[in-house]
């Protein structure tokens, strides 16, 4: 039987888990959890404590496999960061990009990822890092407007509309969901000859909101950067 490689995004209170094989990814839906076979290698990207790696190689009982810690760095193949101490730069938003050159090389490209935060990067047809932006993502816009005040409450169901609203909770929910939506086709109108690449979690939320837009859905963006840095 042919063995792949697990891949993590680990962080505080969750992780996501792809198994790597032939070059074809499949999604892991729990982790520590059954996987499709056991993995020569483990590659990973963390924000995670040293304590919480060990538990997580405890639980997984892969300790006796080589784990391999991807990191942000100043250059990867031809993608170059923009930042003067690109190790500060976000190990996902990192992976993003390196993702997003696999699936469009020499095109330039915006790359979203729609999660905790919502983060846009834009890379150059030449794999230059060009800048990106950071702003809270749609459940944290949400936390700190009812966290800091104290008549606005939100509810658990949450039912997106770009529409004006005639209760607390939806005004919020709503009002959120349109400044999430206007960052990105401001975006676009900064660079309206981007192709779009979109990943995380509320990615197919946002979608059917951004018809408009040349943007494409990659959910396993990040794992296809992760690929990168597997050793052959």
């Amino acid at each position: 039987m042919k063995q792949g490689i697990l891949l993590l995004d680990i962080g505080n209170t969750r992780v996501k888990a792809v198994y790597w094989l032939d070059g074809l990814l499949t999604a892991i839906t729990e982790f520590p959890g059954v996987l499709p076979a056991s993995p020569v290698a483990v590659y990973y990207a963390s924000v995670a404590t040293d304590e919480r790696l060990e538990q997580l190689r405890s639980e997984s009982q892969l300790t006796d496999v080589d784990w391999h810690q991807i990191r942000s760095e100043a250059q990867k193949d031809l993608l170059r960061s923009s930042y003067a101490k690109p190790e500060t730069m976000g190990v996902d938003r990192w992976l993003a990009m390196l993702g997003a050159q696999q699936c469009y090389p020499s095109t330039e490209l915006l790359v979203i990822d729609a999660g905790t935060a919502l983060t846009i990067d834009h890379l150059a047809a030449d794999g230059q890092h060009r800048g990106g932006w950071i702003v809270p993502g749609i459940h944290m816009q949400q936390k700190a407007v009812t966290n800091y005040t104290a008549r606005v409450f939100n509810r658990d169901q949450q039912q997106f509309e770009l529409a004006f609203a005639q209760d607390t909770a939806s005004c919020l929910q709503n009002g959120v969901f349109a400044a999430i939506v206007a960052v990105i086709r401001q975006a676009n109108q900064l660079e309206p000859q981007a192709k779009m690449l979109i990943t995380g979690g509320d990615a197919t939320v946002l979608m059917p909101f951004l018809a408009e837009l040349p943007i494409e859905i990659e959910p396993l963006l990040i794992f296809r950067g992760m690929t990168r840095y597997i050793a052959h």
